[in-house]
This record gives C-alpha cells, sequence and structure tokens, in this order.
C-alpha cells in the first residue's frame, strides 16, 4: 500500500506564488522522514497551480515520499484518464502514488471550468460510477472494459499500464451515500477535521463499517487518514479544540494519539494554516510526527 497504517503526511499548498515553497515543503517532509504529502486539487481557483502537475513535479524532485491529490474531483477529472495517469506515476516512481478523490465541489465554478453541474445527488451518483470506472481499469485481468453507465461510458477501453501494486484511492466523504461508497469501493476514507469535526466521526466511521461488511470486505481494508488542521504554537500557550487544532506540540501529540484511539484513525495529515508554512512543517517533523509513528512493514524506508 502506497501510504502503511501509522503513517504522517504534509498537505503542501498549490499556491502558484509559492512554487518555490512548495518544492521546499517536500523536501522536507522526505528528508524528515514524513510518509505522505497531498496537494489540494481546485482547478477552476485560478491563483493555484493545476494539482496532478505539481504532484509529478514532487514525485520525480523526492527519494521516499509517497504523493496524491487531495482530493481529485472526478467530475473535471474523468476517471479513466485519471486512474491512467496515477498508474503512470505509479509505475515511474515505484509506488509512490495515491489517488484521494471525490465527488466535487463548487457545482457552478466546475461548470464555468467546462465539466458538468451536477446537483449533489447526482455528483454522488456519478462519483460511484467513477469509482467504479477506475476499479475496472485499475483490474490487469481485463483486456478491455465496457462501462455503460448514466454519467459514464467506457466502450471497449483497454487499460493499463499496471504497477505492481494498485493505485489506492483514497475517498474524501462526508454524507451517508458517499460514505457508503466509501465503504464499498474505496481503499481509505480521507476526511478533514473541520468538516467531520471528532463529535461526528463515530457516526460515520460506523457507517463505513456497516457498508464494507454489507460488501463482503474487512472494515479494516478501509484505511481511516485525518487531514487535521491547524497550528502547532509555542510551549505555554492555551490551547483550542475548535474549528482546527491550535496549540503546543505536546497539545498535539496527545489530541492526535487520542483521536487514534478513540475515533479510529491510523493515519493523519497535517495541514498547516498559519501563514509560515515552513516553519509549521518543521515543527510537525521534528516535534510531533515522531510521537505518531507505528512500526513500518519490513523492507518500508
Amino acid at each position: 500500500m502506497a501510504i502503511p497504517t501509522g503513517s504522517v503526511g504534509l498537505n503542501i499548498d498549490p499556491a502558484a506564488a509559492g512554487a518555490a515553497s512548495a518544492r521546499r515543503l517536500a523536501q522536507l517532509a522526505d528528508d524528515g522522514g514524513l510518509d505522505f504529502a497531498g496537494v489540494q486539487d481546485h482547478l477552476y481557483h485560478p491563483e493555484f497551480l493545476d494539482a496532478w502537475t505539481l504532484v509529478t513535479t514532487l514525485a520525480a524532485t523526492t527519494r521516499r515520499l509517497t504523493l496524491m491529490p487531495n482530493v481529485a474531483s472526478t467530475v473535471l477529472r474523468p476517471p479513466a484518464p485519471l486512474i491512467k495517469a496515477a498508474a503512470t506515476l505509479s509505475t515511474l516512481t515505484e509506488g509512490r502514488v495515491a489517488l484521494g478523490v471525490g465527488a466535487g465541489a463548487a457545482p457552478p465554478a466546475s461548470a464555468a471550468y467546462g465539466g458538468p453541474q451536477y446537483s449533489p445527488g447526482q455528483a454522488v451518483s456519478a462519483f460511484e460510477e467513477a469509482m467504479l470506472v477506475m476499479r475496472a481499469m485499475s483490474d490487469p485481468k481485463q483486456r478491455s472494459v465496457r462501462f455503460d453507465g448514466e454519467y459514464h461510458r467506457l466502450q471497449g477501453a483497454r487499460p493499463g499500464p499496471f504497477p505492481a501494486e494498485p493505485v489506492p484511492l483514497m475517498v474524501g466523504a462526508y454524507g451517508p451515500r458517499m460514505l457508503r461508497i466509501t465503504g464499498r469501493l474505496g481503499d481509505g476514507w480521507l476526511p478533514t477535521n473541520t468538516y467531520a469535526p471528532p463529535e461526528r466521526v463515530a457516526a460515520m466511521q460506523q457507517t463505513i463499517d456497516e457498508a464494507a461488511t454489507a460488501a463482503g470486505r474487512a472494515p479494516s481494508d478501509v484505511q481511516r487518514i485525518y487531514n487535521v488542521m491547524g497550528t502547532i504554537t509555542d510551549p505555554g500557550t492555551s490551547p483550542t479544540e475548535g474549528q482546527g487544532l491550535v496549540g503546543p506540540p505536546q497539545f498535539w501529540v496527545d489530541t492526535l494519539l487520542r483521536y487514534r484511539g478513540e475515533l479510529g484513525f491510523d493515519s493523519f495529515l497535517f495541514w498547516p494554516v498559519n501563514a509560515d508554512s515552513e516553519d509549521q512543517a518543521a515543527r510537525f517533523v521534528e516535534h510531533i510526527a515522531p510521537h505518531l509513528r507505528t512500526p513500518k512493514p519490513e523492507g518500508r524506508p
């Protein structure tokens, strides 16, 4: 798996004005022993770099870090070309790619950029079809894929390349239907603490578990990664746990370990909201990440 259980990661902002900082952050994460990094994917924001191009560039300049869009919208990125791109990069980087995917946000902005303007219900239905397409296109037993859905159609598409392991599909999901799709078809759940606050997580986890079980899967087949937004402050400052975590390093360590034990998240991605993201990332690498690690499988760096 591209992101093993017990991993720690870092969000890297795709702002065009901060392109040099993005490269430094990726290098810091790589050198500092983090396992993965995510890049938010909002094609319609003019100030943002294209997430997939940035992910590819960062993968080429790092040695051990797994990279992923966090998360790619299947409204603007058709699923067959998307999984082809992910499988290609995974092949070129010896498996250092995961694919965060979601049903899309900001329908008017997506429509302005050439995509369909789905209703919320349509977006979820289209996403489920997209997941089925990506699953089929990741199967080396398939010589040709035909899919006749309401939103996505393939007419004998030939899948490939096939990396040593399929690219994991990590789903950004919040509503009940999306959570059930995650349990049935996802390799992981990738929510953010400001949209899935701790008090809501238990019920959401249960929905995923029940859907996985009903589909003949083990709930443990779905990895749980928490995007945690917040700011790491100096020791001695008063902590808060509202719209994101704010507090000193020990507060972060204690809180994330509690999230692991009580909420069921096995891995964490730190999303700094402080303007000085490089300082925040350095604090996370030095003071917090080492306390969150669990043993890696043999042979993993």
